[in-house]
């Protein structure tokens, strides 16, 4: 799509990207095409209809290198804005440790050494990357029933590897080198970046406890039934969660995809 990505940060509620667009036409397609087809797998997987995203795709077009920097800077903060980490380098969704690293997240090994299982699926996903496919996450549970959990950490260093679109030397240009990259990051945490953001800034922490309490009240089996629950199961959900975690009202609604009246 003639575009340059300099850096990504799936968020647990959330998606953030920084991008260099030749127009508004290709940033508005480019988004469209993505979140088209996360919505759907996401949608498959849990058995529901309907739109994903709750609002359109808001954009906050930089000009310049100072700006530039500002916006990468807002991209891999996020998740320290949000509390899920100390360090920016340190939440594995922002891809920021891929620059340097092949398995930042899993004990590196030798093909020769891993098992017929592991190298069989390792030679599926070259196969669907190879013919311009994306994964499902039928597959990605499907494997992770078959491989022990340091395998599977190893697969998803490969798979995000494999698929990385981030250009980091384009990134790092703006800072000089990658060490001062994250200098300026960790310098700029909780600053005020002047992008305009649908959201509060609180924990996304809280979260995990929802999961937590969900899961103990037998409720689900599974997180992925969540979304289809009732109304009136998810508002029975919902007062339990107000109960028992630290989550705001907004942030149980979001997480029970709960209906607005």
């Amino acid at each position: 799509m003639d575009l340059k990505v300099l850096a990504l940060c799936p968020m647990v509620d959330h998606l953030h990207n920084t991008v260099i667009v030749p127009d508004s036409r290709t940033l508005s397609k480019f988004v469209q095409q993505y979140t088209h087809l996360f919505a759907e797998e996401w949608n498959t997987s849990r058995g529901r209809r309907g739109p994903l995203f709750k609002h359109r795709y808001m954009v906050s077009a930089k000009i310049g290198n100072k700006q530039v920097r500002t916006t990468i800077n807002y991209n891999n903060n996020n998740p320290v804005e949000r509390k899920l980490v100390q360090k920016a380098e340190e939440y594995r969704w922002n891809f920021l440790r891929y620059a340097r690293e092949k398995n930042p997240y899993s004990v590196p090994y030798r093909l020769s050494d891993k098992s017929q299982m592991f190298r069989n699926i390792l030679r599926e996903v070259r196969r669907i990357h190879a013919g311009g496919g994306h994964l499902l996450y039928s597959q990605l549970e499907r494997w992770k029933k078959r491989l022990k959990p340091g395998e599977m950490q190893q697969l998803a260093d490969y798979i995000i590897t494999l698929w990385n679109v981030i250009d980091y030397p384009a990134a790092i240009s703006y800072y000089g080198d990658y060490d001062a990259m994250l200098r300026s990051f960790h310098d700029n945490t909780g600053a005020d970046y002047d992008i305009r953001e649908d959201h509060d800034n609180y924990s996304d922490a809280v979260y995990k406890e929802c999961t937590e309490v969900v899961l103990k009240t037998g409720t689900v089996k599974s997180l992925y039934e969540l979304p289809s629950l009732s109304q009136e199961d998810k508002l029975a959900l919902a007062e339990t969660l107000q109960r028992r975690t630290t989550a705001r009202p907004r942030q149980i609604e979001k997480y029970l995809h709960l209906k607005q009246k």
